[in-house]
């Protein structure tokens, strides 16, 4: 607040103060007429809603001007409430703004009209301080009205997602443990028949086949399902033991030899020569491998390339899976980690899955305090899936330390 302000502001105005206080109900009449002429939005709005309380504040004002010092806290008080008539009413700030300045002129002009006398120059200025006050005010309640309107919306918004996604992990739990159930009797069964079928007909030991590897595909799936649940619920079990990383390596690429082998896929497994040992589950960072090598074999076409790297890198063991496959897309980068995400290409839709490996991997991955990266030239140049692993402290072998069962916590998503 500049000093010539702090001076009008102070100055007592007492004829047109009182002037305002007897005619604030006249002056706010003829504002309404004008606004209803200036503004569209005069027109979408009661005339007895338009005036709500500006005769007040008016009269406030009057009371001010015939005081001398400070003025008290009224005028700003009724402008603060026109600002919230005025969002609850669906006005624009600058609408409102244009309220006030509509405002000044009429008070203005009847002051000129009612007064004996020409309006002094300075009685102007204290009218205009008055209501540039009132602007400042009512803008202001304006905006905090809309600032919590806002955030209201935001906070439901937020509310109704956080309540889909507790139902979504709750219908996977459930959906994992009733396709759990009829599974164990149906591989007992094939497990039955083929003791009692020693030498069964060819097309019977076909179905047979297809029936066991369909069942123990699904019996993985389910598993998926059942693990994404725990982690999103923050009851997952971690059990670490240090391990040589090698050896989960080898146990992921029998588990997924079938596949490859299915695929006409070379599979190129490049390992250490001495031990690389790692601090944490070793089942879950084979299932690690397994789904990324999974995912490779089923987005490369037949006879395709896949490379396993594993080495270490300062304090990180370092293991990165490679193929010549179809690629991502640019844009699918930062979804291929999100559940149910699919690179949806025409050669793409037949494959099975339901799009949850790669999610799993990055939760299994950040449960143990590592990371995972995509990469790709673009659709038809491959990809590349790195994940980082926190290495064993220096020295440590395979008979340090009992195992930890430590139950984790939801994970910050790192993407």
């Amino acid at each position: 607040m500049d000093i010539a302000t702090q001076v009008i502001r102070a100055e007592p105005h007492v004829e047109i103060g009182t002037l305002l206080q007897r005619d604030a109900t006249v002056i706010v009449n003829r504002w309404c007429r004008v606004a209803e002429r200036e503004q569209d939005s005069a027109k979408r709005v009661h005339y007895a809603e338009l005036r709500d309380d500006l005769p007040a504040f008016i009269e406030a004002v009057g009371r001010a001007l015939t005081q001398a010092g400070e003025p008290g806290a009224a005028p700003k008080r009724k402008a603060k409430e026109h600002g919230t008539q005025r969002w609850d009413s669906g006005w624009s700030v600058t609408e409102l703004v244009r309220d006030y300045q509509l405002l000044r002129l009429v008070i203005l002009e009847y002051l000129e009209e009612n007064l004996d006398r020409p309006l002094y120059y300075r009685e102007s200025l204290a009218v205009g301080v008055f209501v540039d006050d009132a602007v400042e005010a009512s803008v202001g309640r304006y905006v905090n009205e809309r600032d919590q309107h806002l955030q209201a919306i935001e906070e439901a918004r937020l509310q109704t997602i956080a309540d889909l996604s507790r139902r979504k992990d709750e219908f996977l739990a459930i959906l994992g443990h009733e396709l759990r159930n009829p599974l164990a009797p149906i591989l007992n069964s094939l497990s039955v028949l083929r003791k009692v079928l020693k030498e069964p007909h060819p097309a019977v030991a076909t179905s047979l086949d297809v029936m066991e590897r369909q069942s123990e595909q699904l019996c993985r799936l389910v598993d998926d399902l059942l693990d994404l649940a725990r982690i999103s619920r923050g009851e997952f079990e971690l059990r670490k033991t240090c391990f040589d990383v090698r050896s989960a390596v080898e146990q992921a690429t029998q588990m997924t030899e079938e596949l490859i082998a299915s695929r006409k896929h070379r599979l190129e497994v490049l390992l250490p020569a001495a031990p690389l040992f790692l601090l944490a589950d070793s089942s879950r960072v084979c299932q690690i491998v397994a789904n990324l090598l999974s995912n490779a074999a089923k987005y490369t076409e037949p006879g395709g390339m896949i490379t396993l790297a594993v080495r270490q890198d300062r304090g990180d063991v370092v293991m990165k899976v490679t193929d010549n496959g179809i690629g991502i897309a640019p844009e699918m980068l930062s979804k291929v980690f999100e559940l149910f995400a699919r690179v949806d290409q025409p050669e793409t839709r037949a494959l099975e899955g339901l799009g949850i490996g790669l999610a799993l991997v990055q939760r299994l991955v950040l449960q143990q305090g590592g990371s995972i990266t995509a990469a790709s030239e673009g659709l038809g140049r491959g990809a590349e899936f790195t994940v980082r692993l926190p290495a064993a402290p220096d020295g440590a072998t395979a008979e340090d330390g009992a195992a930890q069962l430590v139950i984790t916590q939801v994970p910050t998503n790192r993407g």
